[in-house]
Order: C-alpha cells, then structure tokens, then sequence
C-alpha cells in the first residue's frame, strides 16, 4: 500500500487544492463594493426582509454602491444616491443597458421578449418606435388629456352610484380604458372577464415588490415546481397573457395596412416599411415581439399603474392637513367647474410638492429593474465583473 500512497503528495495535493480556491474566491471578490457577508450557496438572500428598507440600511453603512451575494453565490451590485444613479443609468447608460442573462423575474414574464426584457439592438429598435409611436397617438399631448379626463368623470359617476365599490378595480379600469385605445384601438367592459384579468394581474404585483426579484438562475426556476405560491403567479400570467395574445391576434388578422388604427396596427406597418426597404433592422420586429410588447404595456400600463395611484391615496388619507391644503389651492386656481390640466401645474406649486412626498413615500416599486453590463467596468473605484 506504501507503494501508492505518499503522505507528502497528498500534503502538497491539499495544498494546491486550497491555493487554487482561496485564489479563485479572491480573483472573483477584489476589489468588489462592500456589503454584507451571507451563508455559503444561500448568500445573503435568507436575510432579506423588506428589500427597499435593508438597501437603506445597507446605504448607511456602506455608501452608494454595494454588494452582496444571493442564492447559489450569484453577485448583485446595488447602486444608491441621485448622483451615482444618474451617472450609471443615464451618463454611462450605453455600458449598463443590459438585462441578466439567467432565469429572472423580469425575463420570465414575457419569455425575456419585450420592451421590458429586452437589451442591445433589439431593445434600441423598439424603444425609438416606442417612442416615435407614442407621440403618434397623443402621449404628452392635450388629446391624451382629454382622453384621461372622459375617464375620470366616467369613473366618478359609477363610483357615485356603486355601494361598497372597489376602488382599485375602478382605477384600474380607467387606466385601462386610456391604454387599451392605444393598444388594440378599443376598450374593454366592465364585466366577468376583465374582473378576473384584473385580479390575476393584481396577484403578480406583491411578486415584482419582493425580495424574489433578487433571485436568478436555476434556484428562480425551481421556485415554481417548490411552491404553491409561485405556481399560481404563473397561472396568473398565463391568464393575463391570453387575454393580451388574443387581442393583438384579433388586431392583426383585421388589419389594414392604409389605416392605423393603434399601437399594434402601427407596429406592422413599421415592420412592412422595414422589410420593403430591406433594412437590417427588420429583423427585430415580428409577432412574438409584437405580443410580448402588448403584454408589456397592457401589464405595466394598467396595474402597476392603478396600485400606484391607491398606494398614494392610501398615503394621502393619512394626512388630512395636507389634502386640505391641497384641495384649497386647486379651488383658488382652477375651481370646482373642470378637472385639473398639465398645464395648471407651474400654478400649482403645493399640489405638484405633494405629490413628489406621496412618490417619495408610498411608491410600490422602490427598486427597480435589474440591468446588466457586457465587459468589465467599475463604478466609484470598484470593480463590476463582466454580465453582473
């Protein structure tokens, strides 16, 4: 047996293995922001309550940008403070437009398709539509307001006769009606079916406000075969997505390419005028697209919306002196015979304080998205690994 075995070559072999993992874990963690330490595989995830208040607590400690890992060792980089904020994802926007590449929640909802989810060229193409589109059909423009105001008076005048009305189903309705002309060029009834698209949306939101947005990877993808939880969000989703599958279907198969009528007619006719010229870029529009860019918009333009519009009211109710003194200034400057205008608000100075305290205070997405960055860069002085 002392022919094959040497305590001397099983020393060294140890020693080697030792070397190569200390070296490994320093090559992975130099020069990285600080933060706090976590359990080997689980990382610091099983400690995360309220995300947005232990980032707070995390800012004090450790400044504007820190780190720290989640489940199975995965890096997350934080970054706090308007000042760095505005330097990564507006000044330096070009090297942190990226989205991870592992299973997220945010790449799950639409299968990592979408204005939303996408990243590179393909996101480049559809937010410059994105935006030249939605000029196009009144954004920012006194049309949308009118629009948004039949809403409102609509939405008042059921709430008048309506006893124990739900307020959130209401709003929600009135955004949707404003989104949905833009989107499918129709709106959509107050019945059973919107009923139960609203409340499968409304399922998924506590899901984008939790600390499950900090998972990636395979322990995301097997949250949904773990949980009961996570089954029924998927169901939700599903529920949701056919309902947005089968309106731009419909808009599709009825389109006409001399008349736009919304959204998704003006997105074919972009995608034909593409291909006519044979411009490259027509390869990042197509119907998969198309739907998930419905399913964006219809999502994010209703719910996340409404249950921020009851998030501050909510928060309004709670300080009367302030709705007071509010309400004194619109009756000075605009009264009680119309709704408010944009353009009443450089008149509107408490108004406009207020509701910038009620953001700063009751918004439901405190942290936003993930975004990734393709090579190796630094922000502050530390090190960002490459597609953190």
């Amino acid at each position: 047996m002392d022919a094959y075995f040497s305590y001397p070559l099983l020393i060294s072999s140890i020693v080697l293995f030792l070397t190569w993992v200390v070296f490994n874990w320093w090559s992975q963690n130099r020069k990285l922001p600080p933060g706090p330490w976590g359990l080997p595989f689980f990382g610091y995830f099983p400690f995360l309550s309220i995300t947005h208040e232990n980032f707070n607590a995390f800012h004090k400690v450790y400044g504007n940008v820190f780190s720290f890992r989640t489940i199975s060792g995965n890096l997350m980089v934080i970054v706090n403070g308007h000042k760095t904020i505005k330097d990564v994802f507006v000044n330096r926007a070009d090297e942190f437009d990226g989205r991870p590449l592992q299973s997220n929640l945010v790449a799950w909802f639409s299968d990592g398709l979408g204005i939303a989810q996408e990243e590179g060229e393909a996101w480049a193409q559809h937010r410059k539509f994105f935006l030249q589109t939605s000029k196009k059909f009144g954004f920012g423009k006194l049309e949308m307001e009118e629009r948004i105001h039949d809403e409102i008076k609509q939405m008042i005048e059921i709430l008048k006769k309506e006893k124990n009305a739900d307020l959130h189903f209401s709003v929600a309705h009135a955004v949707n009606s404003v989104i949905s002309q833009v989107l499918f060029s129709k709106k959509f009834d107050r019945d059973q079916t919107f009923v139960r698209i609203q409340k499968s949306m409304r399922k998924i939101i506590p899901i984008f406000a939790s600390n499950i947005n900090m998972i990636v990877g395979y322990p995301f993808d097997l949250m949904f075969l773990l949980f009961p939880r996570m089954r029924a969000v998927k169901d939700g989703i599903k529920e949701v997505r056919k309902f947005t599958d089968s309106a731009a279907e419909e808009q599709i198969r009825t389109h006409d390419p001399s008349f736009s009528r919304g959204y998704v007619d003006a997105y074919l006719q972009y995608r034909d005028e593409l291909l006519a010229k044979r411009k490259p870029e027509a390869a990042f529009f197509n119907d998969e697209r198309l739907r998930a860019n419905a399913l964006n918009i219809f999502f994010e333009g209703t719910e996340s919306a409404s249950i921020t519009i009851i998030s501050l009211l909510l928060e309004l109710s709670k300080h009367p002196e302030a709705q007071k003194a509010a309400q004194e200034e619109m009756d000075t400057v605009i009264g009680r015979e119309r709704l408010p205008s944009w353009l009443d608000k450089q008149n509107l100075p408490y108004v406009d304080a207020t509701l910038q305290e009620l953001f700063r205070l009751a918004m439901v997405f405190k942290v936003s998205a993930m975004y990734s960055n393709f090579e190796e860069t630094t922000i502050e002085g530390y090190r960002i690994p490459r597609e953190v």
